[in-house]
């Protein structure tokens, strides 16, 4: 029985002092590590993520860049396109407060980071397939973790710290072991004869040494790891230099596995014509119904709402594995002519056809949805999403008919639309704006979950003030829900303005009792406006 060896254990065995041949200076690339490891505390470690998150990607880069340099590593310039969304990603983490988006720009900019490592001095991205390109990151984390032990050994001579320890280190601590008793018993005795030296010493403990110390052996920790990581990915950018392949042995395994176990070309044939016909049953009676208008949907009594809400999941849900479906079938199945592989593309394509319908489908009950219940961020992404994975499909019926092997990077190519398109519309403001239109055309608003919003829809909930001012109907209190009570406390009802002055107060409150956010490397455009707006409000 032959054994496979997974792709991160090889790679673990390669990771050795031998293919630091590569690397000149092995001592640069440990303090080029061990610079961003500080950087990435005084810039990101323990403070809001704000503008220190692009100046540690701009130094990143020119770390990477200026390390490269001197191992004589030139940048391959087709692969420096990803500088613009990583430094993008990065600055709109200084720009929208939407704690998702804000959290879905830091993967980005982490992930781009990794990629940047990997195709600095070789490779192309549109090369790699579905698997490598997914998995990219964690080959590059791999590498950079079991990288880094032969750098420090090359670059720190273990023997002679040892010699040096044993001959100064170890002996101050054993003297300052001792000292540490005698110190107590001699420092109880003087407070105890003076009250001043009393005073002193008293004042000097309220100042929480022990914490302060446990703080900086935290912050010390975390620059040791950080360091670690980023030396280790240095280094492995320089070596990618002189590597001999960009697909790993997983991808590589992946694409044997079609030759090893397959599914016949008349067994796929019969399921996709088989699917196809199910799909245009369906979207016949989309066009009907959905599509026809409200008139059909009476008939049957059905309200928008109810068609809308019952549906939509389910159906986002076949879109999805409709297109795994086609992607497995693609992978899996045996073509032997040409033209078995133009009737399973045309077949493809076919369902793909239907399933754009259904996505078209699925975006209208979403339409109808909000409608009638107003925004919310998951609403939002839903919406973007949907309109990411139409050109998704085009993209891989292009492929499939043209270049199969380009359908990866299209996937990114998409990801990467899909959260810029999050990062220009605003989420919180688009949905705050929103709502509030919906609101003056039909009188309802749910004022919690507007006042929830971040600090990116601080304008609109200052219109709000006003467009809610003559509202008397009450709404239930966020602090007041209890799902296991039956009967509220008539206080825990308040009319919207009500609810979203509180919340504004309650915001300018606490911004003005914080400084934290005010912080130069926590410099984010969006608090600081709202903060001068809430001011405007408060003066």
């Amino acid at each position: 029985m032959t054994t496979l060896k997974s792709d991160f254990v090889t790679e673990l065995e390669t990771a050795r002092p031998s293919r630091l041949a590569h690397i000149q200076s092995p001592g640069r690339v440990l303090a080029a590590g061990l610079g961003l490891g500080v950087a990435a505390d005084v810039l990101v470690f323990g403070k809001l993520l704000g503008i220190g998150l692009l100046l540690f990607g701009l130094l990143a880069v020119a770390v990477l860049w200026r390390v490269n340099r001197g191992e004589g590593v030139t940048a391959v310039r087709p692969n420096l396109w990803l500088l613009l969304p990583l430094l993008f990603f990065a600055g709109m983490v200084a720009v929208r407060a939407n704690a998702t988006l804000t959290t879905l720009n830091t993967l980005a900019v982490l992930v781009l980071l990794a990629y940047l490592v990997f195709f600095w001095g070789r490779g192309r991205v549109q090369n790699l397939g579905l698997a490598d390109m997914a998995l990219l990151p964690l080959r590059v984390s791999g590498h950079a973790v079991t990288l880094t032990p032969p750098i420090v050994g090359e670059s720190v001579d273990t023997e002679v710290l040892w010699r040096h320890g044993r001959r100064s280190f170890f002996p101050v601590l054993r003297g300052l072991l001792l000292a540490a008793p005698v110190l107590l018993v001699f420092t109880a005795l003087l407070a105890m004869a003076d009250s001043i030296f009393a005073h002193t010493v008293e004042t000097a403990f309220s100042l929480d040494i022990v914490a302060r110390l446990f703080n900086w052996a935290g912050h010390g920790v975390l620059i040791l790891l950080a360091a670690w990581l980023l030396a280790g990915g240095l280094a492995y950018g320089v070596n990618r230099r002189y590597g001999r392949d960009d697909q790993s042995r997983f991808e590589a395994t992946w694409q044997q596995i079609p030759r090893h176990f397959s599914l016949g070309y008349i067994e796929t044939i019969t399921l996709l014509t088989a699917v196809n016909l199910l799909f245009l049953v369906f979207v016949v009676i989309q066009f009907t119904y959905l599509f026809g208008g409200l008139a059909y949907l009476q008939v049957e009594n059905f309200s928008y709402a109810e068609y809308a809400r019952r549906g939509f999941f389910e159906l986002l849900l076949v879109v999805l594995l409709s297109i795994s479906l086609i992607l497995g079938l693609n992978w899996l199945t045996r073509r032997e002519s040409k033209r078995q592989i133009k009737l399973f593309n045309s077949l493809s394509t076919l369902l793909i056809g239907l399933v754009l319908v259904m996505l078209a489908s699925a975006f209208r009950r979403m339409m109808l949805y909000e409608a009638q219940f107003g925004y919310t961020e998951m609403r939002l992404l839903v919406y973007v999403f949907m309109l990411w994975l139409a050109p998704l499909l085009l993209w891989f019926v292009l492929t499939l008919w043209r270049r199969p092997d380009r359908f990866a990077v299209g996937v990114l190519a998409v990801a990467l639309g899909f959260l810029v398109t999050l990062n220009l519309l605003n989420p919180d403001a688009f949905i705050a704006r929103q709502n509030l239109a919906r609101y003056m055309t039909t009188g309802d608003l749910d004022a919690v979950y507007l006042t929830s919003l971040s600090e990116d829809a601080t304008p609109y909930l200052l219109a709000a003030l006003i467009l809610t001012a003559g509202d008397t109907e009450k709404q239930q209190m966020p602090s007041c829900y209890d799902p296991f009570s039956r009967v509220m406390p008539t206080d825990c009802y308040a009319a919207p303005y009500e609810i979203v002055r509180d919340k504004l107060h309650g915001r300018y409150q606490s911004m003005s009792e914080n400084n934290d956010w005010r912080r130069w490397q926590s410099f984010h455009l969006a608090r600081w406006a709202a903060f001068g707006q809430l001011q405007n409000l408060g003066d």
